[in-house]
């Protein structure tokens, strides 16, 4: 599984397009949140056996200011593809889009760790052809400093995670927006990938 495969993807995406009744969500041809829910129903009385990562394409806003929308469509497909067809490879695996940056994906415990590193890596290389030669090296999209001397650096475009492997005192519909916030906090961090705990759960 590589590259080659997500390359395919886009390709039958891009002519299903064509007519957007075939798909649920016509940017990504990904199933939908009606279809994550549901099938979030089907694994969730099976937590332990399967896991639930919410994903997130972190660092892409600097992206876009710096260098504009033109392409943002091409990495939020690329994105898609590269969690869907390492989805595919897995026994029972599952992708769905949450929205235009957010991803979900399901599937065995046993295999959700490499999934979600092969993931990451192919869109490591995927985004590189997005970047200029100065950002690859310096591994930046932006750098400033605050009004009070602080630097501040924004890294690349990754693909950051939160994963739920057991079961947690919690709903279905709270576990969802609680890994959301998890996922958001980590976007500024060094973290790709953080195990969903109860400690890091906010019920209120």
């Amino acid at each position: 599984m590589g590259l080659s495969e997500a390359r395919k993807y886009i390709t039958d995406l891009r002519k299903r397009q064509n007519n957007p009744y075939l798909w649920p969500d016509y940017l990504t041809g990904l199933p939908d949140k009606t279809a994550i829910l549901r099938k979030l129903e089907e694994i969730y009385p099976k937590m332990g056996k399967y896991s639930v990562a919410y994903v997130r394409i972190s660092n892409i806003q600097s992206y876009l200011i710096k260098h504009g929308p033109n392409r943002h469509a091409d990495i939020i497909q690329w994105a898609a593809a590269i969690l869907k067809t390492s989805a595919d490879s897995r026994k029972n695996g599952f992708a769905g889009t949450l929205s235009t940056h957010d991803f979900m994906v399901i599937c065995e415990c046993s295999d959700m760790q490499n999934l979600m590193e092969q993931a990451a890596t192919l869109f490591r290389k995927r985004i590189a052809d997005y970047y200029s030669k100065d950002d690859m090296k310096k591994q930046e999209t932006l750098s400033f400093k605050k009004s009070d001397g602080k630097a501040i650096r924004i890294g690349l475009m990754k693909l950051v995670c939160v994963v739920a492997d057991k079961k947690l005192p919690v709903k279905k519909s709270d576990l969802v927006i609680n890994m959301a916030r998890v996922c958001e906090a980590i976007e500024g961090t060094d973290d790709e990938m953080v195990i969903m705990t109860r400690d890091l759960l906010c019920t209120n």
